[in-house]
């Protein structure tokens, strides 16, 4: 039985990310289902479950949690958008062009990839898969064989971060015309500048932006 009752909203939400935190795949499907049934925002429950993995993040970094815990949470994550992935609204922009989403060495979780790769879909979007905890030079393999107009890569860490650049700097070297969007907290990571990097603060703006760079083409 749902509720539209604030705090009864409020408790859900709150032990939405609690399960996501233990790992707990029935329970976070459920509770996101429940969450997101009958509710005009259920991007609100998006940003429940990516505020979530940033304190997995988080937890991970001052070792707190262990690589098994990490990949624990990313399944309940990835349960929980399943569950209301058929009540996530957007746009239908049917734009031509292809965008690779992967994530890099560096960063703990693949969470906002299957996040950004879920959107574009939603979104009408012809998205791949570019795999995760790729190097630089395995990233820039990938694109001399996809060419993909876009390149999407979430960033959590300074290492990945890193990790961009120097790819970026390769692509560049290569005379790749991929045009790259990173997005995430990690951003702020990458320096001033940054080789004309677009950067985003999360997976919905930076749809916008992939929209943008592929209706420019």
């Amino acid at each position: 039985m749902t509720t539209n009752n604030p705090s009864s909203t409020d408790e859900r939400t709150k032990r939405l990310t609690e399960v996501i935190l233990k790992g707990d795949e029935v329970d976070a499907a459920r509770i996101a289902k429940e969450l997101a049934h009958g509710r005009t925002e259920t991007n609100d429950v998006v940003d429940t479950i990516s505020e979530t993995m940033n304190i997995v993040a988080d937890l991970h970094e001052v070792e707190r949690y262990t690589p098994d815990q990490v990949a624990g949470c990313v399944r309940a994550a990835e349960k929980a958008l399943d569950a209301i992935r058929p009540r996530i609204w957007l746009e239908q922009k049917r734009i031509s062009g292809r965008v690779m989403v992967t994530s890099l060495k560096g960063d703990p979780h693949s969470f906002d990839k299957t996040l950004l790769l879920a959107m574009l879909e939603i979104g009408g979007m012809s998205a791949v898969d570019g795999g995760e905890e790729l190097s630089p030079e395995d990233l820039v393999r990938r694109i001399s064989s996809a060419k993909p107009d876009v390149l999407a890569v979430p960033l959590v860490t300074s290492i990945a971060a890193q990790g961009l650049m120097d790819a970026k700097s390769r692509l560049d070297s290569s005379g790749s015309k991929t045009r790259v969007v990173a997005y995430g907290r990690g951003t702020k990571n990458l320096p001033p500048g940054a080789g004309h990097v677009a950067r985003e603060d999360d997976s919905l703006s930076a749809l916008s932006k992939i929209a943008e760079i592929l209706l420019s083409l």
